[in-house]
């Protein structure tokens, strides 16, 4: 086991079950007990916390790492989570989707990821299922690069179209579901889901070479929230 960030990917000895043996740093891959993605079941039902988006900026780049397409944001837009304030950094998408539903297994997931002051991250993911095309998947397809690398954007995809039209969320704590998978990270799951369109799965998984999903987690001892505002 080497001490420093190692390659990885999504198949053959570099996939999400050997993430753990490939570096000391990610370690928490196969160590870590507060993990994601999960299956979402059995959530305590509750009222609030509350969330609020307040998203006003657009995305000023598109990079695309080889394992995702991101869409960059400048400050400015933010959410606020539990009393806390958490400011947009970026969305990047994920083909099949990470989380499931009681079990149901979506077509894609974008991940709107938030930072606090302090460094802490919130994570509000959308899921898509199979149907009718997304003009939000659409509009992250139509900035992305090819290939690996980074463009500017002018007049990029408003931070606002994100935001979904009903609140009620599943909420829980986790990790990032890549290298180093790192805990700490507060979910926010919408419970509305969109639909994505069988050509643009195709082409998010072109531009990265297949499906770009890990597997779901051992939910364990935590519980998982259905919140209703």
């Amino acid at each position: 086991m080497t001490t420093e960030a190692a390659r990885w990917g999504y198949g053959g000895s570099e996939g999400p079950e050997d993430w753990g043996s490939l570096s000391e740093a990610y370690r928490p891959c196969s160590e870590g007990v507060e993990q994601s993605p999960v299956n979402i079941t059995e959530c305590v039902q509750v009222e609030g916390p509350d969330i609020a988006f307040y998203y006003s900026a657009s995305a000023i780049a598109a990079r695309n790492n080889g394992h995702t397409v991101y869409l960059d944001f400048p400050a400015g837009s933010t959410l606020d989570a539990a009393g806390l304030r958490y400011e947009l950094q970026g969305v990047h998408y994920h083909s099949p989707a990470e989380h499931q539903v009681g079990g149901e297994r979506f077509a894609g997931e974008l991940h709107l990821v938030h930072q606090d002051t302090d460094g802490n991250l919130a994570v509000v993911g959308l899921l898509f299922r199979l149907g009718n095309p997304s003009p939000l998947v659409q509009a992250l397809l139509d900035a992305a690069p090819e290939t690996v690398g980074s463009v500017a954007l002018q007049d990029g995809p408003p931070a606002a179209d994100h935001v979904p039209a009903s609140l009620d969320y599943f909420g829980y704590e986790g990790s990032l579901t890549t290298p180093p998978c790192s805990e700490g990270v507060r979910w926010i799951v919408m419970q509305s889901f969109g639909t994505v369109s069988e050509a643009q799965v195709e082409r998010l998984q072109t531009l990265t070479g297949g499906p770009n999903n890990r597997p779901v987690q051992p939910i364990g001892g935590r519980e998982i929230f259905a919140v209703s505002q």
